[in-house]
């Protein structure tokens, strides 16, 4: 019977080192798991956004203004009514119209508009045009002169996509 009590001491032996290695590999293996988990969720599921903030989007971009034709306008250098006679001004302009018949109008009057655009800012002088209130009234004012040339078509904008003084 000594002996029957040797081999089954030894045999508790190896299984409580089993059940350790057991538990060890079992508590990385929940940490693996845990930290790929985590990165999961902040790599793939933080960033995205709520189905509520989506869905506003959604709404901004259908409620944004749909852009009109576009008609880019020969570039215009007029000398600006300065007394030295020194200053020039080049304005590269593009204009916005609600159709394509607007289009076609525009380039037919042509002429009409370049005239008007030249009258127009060779009038102005060097400090009406260097500030941004300027520019912008310069723009206002202009957009109202051409839709008065193109009478019923409307115009929508006015786009200085050059303005260069000297």
């Amino acid at each position: 019977m000594a002996t029957d009590k040797d081999p089954q001491a030894t045999e508790d032996v190896p299984k409580k080192k089993s059940k350790m290695g057991f538990f060890i590999v079992l508590g990385v293996g929940i940490l693996v798991l845990g930290g790929g988990g985590f990165f999961a969720y902040t790599k793939f599921l933080a960033n995205k956004p709520a189905v509520e903030e989506v869905a506003s989007q959604e709404a901004k971009t259908e409620a944004a203004p749909v852009i009109g034709e576009m008609l880019v306008m020969e570039p215009f250098v007029v000398n600006l009514a300065d007394p030295k006679g020194k200053r020039y001004l080049k304005v590269k302009i593009e204009l916005e119209l609600e159709s394509k018949e607007a289009v076609d109008k525009a380039t037919k009057a042509a002429p009409k508009l370049r005239d008007m655009v030249i009258m127009m800012l060779t009038s102005l002088g060097f400090e009406e045009v260097m500030t941004p209130e300027g520019k912008i009234r310069v723009r206002d004012e202009l957009l109202e002169r051409f839709n008065e040339i193109m009478r019923p078509d409307h115009i929508k904008n006015i786009y200085f996509t050059e303005f260069v003084v000297q």
